[in-house]
């Protein structure tokens, strides 16, 4: 068969599919030694993400336009470490075509064999030398690179390269599989189902994905122990997600020092004809600001708590076992993310981005509209489909707006969703009332450690919509908060006597980059003279640009 954009639409779709479909059974592969259970999840929205941007193609453009497309949407929009591997080897492969045509076997074999784990001479065109990989993904892009390579200058047609491409990833996931323990690596499955999936479609056999189930259930035959439930390394302790313009020069700079950092790192980008390029990140890391970039220009700071400790745990909902295409994968009930309620909270406060990814929100540094895309796919990608949006200043308020009524508008009949386009209709944004950091973060705390309830899904959409909605409005009821001239104490010790005759239960200060430990000892004093009952105030250095804030909480 001739490939084409709609052969990548087709490879993209099925992926996302088959990747939902064993989600649960990818999570609990992904619940060993402190990860976090959501390879599954992460890979499924990456995927069906991809798969609507190029299913806005004409389905006869060509199979490079696809890939484009493809790695494009990736950029904004994959989530987790496996969703930028996905989008570094979808970026390999457009890169070793030499544009639009018909793609002979030579050609598609040149674009197979390009995902290089193992060696190259430019580390920085093949991303995936800057990515942490596991050795089981190493193994099975190096086993099926070499499978093609061997075939020699004859191949028989695209349909049997595929075909030989996909088996001996599947062969490499074999041979990477622990012996002694039967772990299957997670991410390295991914890879081996996106291929299957090539294969599937490009023969037009949907026996292909049959054969892998298959596959899948003899190595799980052995995988009888429920996975651990270890904290992740200190150096793990958050993730963040970078979208960033720079030069290839400033690219490779900042992932040297991220690598000499110690910090775990996947990444890919697409560069212009210019040498500036368009890259995405995704970092584990113990102190997100270190891996802030100083140079280009950051369209997205994302950070989120990794530590998932007692959020794992046995699903006891489930059904026993897991079954996929008639075929029995797990035996007992799956690992899995206890779940909680979908919170971003946006901030300008450097200093506070760590507090409040504590809380299990999401934290947003500097959103921009210019982000909305990406912003979007995170709130629309809630389990129940149902999100807070939690502004800290007028500016991302308006944004906050802005999505949450874009979400609710009527489809263009000029721009019509593609059919089997994730729809996202009956998601939801709810947008707190917050518009400074401190009432940010107090809605963050309150509501952050919501837990979805039970049984999950859009069904119980409703009932976490009004928990947010209810949570958000309680905690700003419960907060007062004021701005501080540093230079004027006696309007500051009027501020403070105002908040203590409410009977506080706490003062938060938050530092601005201007003020220092003059204005804590200052506010210190004032509180500790107008209130007794209280030991001391919560002080955090923000680094904010503007003035210092501080706040009055009670119960």
């Amino acid at each position: 068969m001739e490939l084409n954009a709609g052969t990548v639409a087709s490879l993209l779709r099925v992926a996302a599919n088959e990747s939902a479909t064993l989600a649960q059974f990818l999570n609990d592969l992904d619940g060993w030694d402190g990860s976090d259970c959501d390879t599954g999840t992460n890979a499924a929205h990456t995927l069906a993400s991809m798969a609507s941007a190029v299913e806005r193609l004409d389905p006869v453009s060509s199979f490079a336009s696809g890939l484009e497309a493809g790695v494009d949407a990736g950029i904004i929009l994959a989530q987790g470490h496996i969703g930028v591997i996905i989008t570094a080897v979808l970026s390999a492969w457009s890169k070793a075509l030499n544009g639009p045509g018909q793609i002979t076997p030579i050609q598609l074999r040149r674009m197979l064999c390009a995902p290089n784990a193992v060696q190259s001479d430019s580390r920085l065109t093949d991303v995936l030398l800057r990515t942490h990989l596991s050795n089981a993904i190493v193994t099975v892009l190096d086993t099926a690179r070499t499978a093609a390579t061997d075939l020699g200058d004859t191949i028989e047609s695209n349909e049997y390269l595929v075909s030989w491409y996909s088996l001996a990833a599947q062969e490499g996931l074999i041979g990477a599989t622990n012996e002694r323990t039967g772990r299957i690596d997670a991410g390295a499955s991914v890879l081996t189902i996106l291929f299957a999936c090539f294969d599937s479609v490009v023969s037009g056999q949907t026996s292909v994905l049959e054969s892998l189930a298959h596959m899948l259930s003899e190595l799980a035959e052995n995988n009888g122990d429920i996975p651990s439930q270890n904290v992740p390394a200190p150096n793990r302790a958050f993730s963040v997600d970078i979208v960033w313009q720079a030069t290839a020069t400033d690219a490779d700079h900042f992932f040297t020092s991220i690598e000499l950092m110690g910090a775990r790192l996947s990444c890919v980008g697409m560069l212009d004809p210019f040498g500036v390029g368009m890259w995405r990140l995704h970092i584990d890391t113990s102190a997100p600001l270190s891996v802030r970039p100083k140079t280009g220009r950051l369209i997205r700071f994302q950070v989120a708590d990794a530590r998932p400790d007692e959020m794992l745990g046995v699903d006891e909902l489930a059904e026993e076992g897991i079954t996929h295409r008639g075929v029995r994968l797990l035996e007992r009930r799956p690992m899995r993310r206890v779940e909680r309620a979908r919170v971003l909270v946006c901030t300008r406060a450097p200093g506070l981005i760590e507090d409040v990814a504590r809380t299990g929100a999401i934290v947003l540094y500097n959103p921009s509209a210019e982000d909305g895309a990406g912003i979007m796919e995170i709130a629309t990608s809630s389990s129940t489909g149902v999100s807070l949006f939690v502004p800290c200043d007028d500016e991302s308020s308006t944004l906050g707006t802005m999505l949450a009524s874009r979400l609710n508008a009527p489809q263009s009949l000029f721009d019509p969703e593609p059919a089997d386009a994730t729809s996202s209709t009956d998601a939801i944004i709810v947008v707190a009332q917050s518009n400074d950091e401190l009432s940010a973060f107090y809605v963050a705390h309150t509501c952050a450690g919501y837990f979805v309830p039970q049984p999950g899904g859009h069904k119980v959409g409703p009932t976490m919509e009004r928990l947010l909605t209810q949570g958000a409005s309680q905690a700003l009821e419960n907060q007062v908060t004021y701005s501080l001239d540093s230079d004027d104490d006696l309007a500051i010790s009027q501020v403070v006597a105002d908040i203590a005759r409410r009977n506080p239960t706490q003062f938060r200060l938050l530092l601005s980059a201007h003020d220092g430990p003059d204005l804590v000892g200052l506010v210190r004093q004032l509180v500790m003279h107008a209130d007794s009952l209280l030991d001391d105030i919560d002080v955090i250095d923000g680094g904010q640009a503007g003035r210092s804030l501080i706040a009055g909480m009670w119960a």
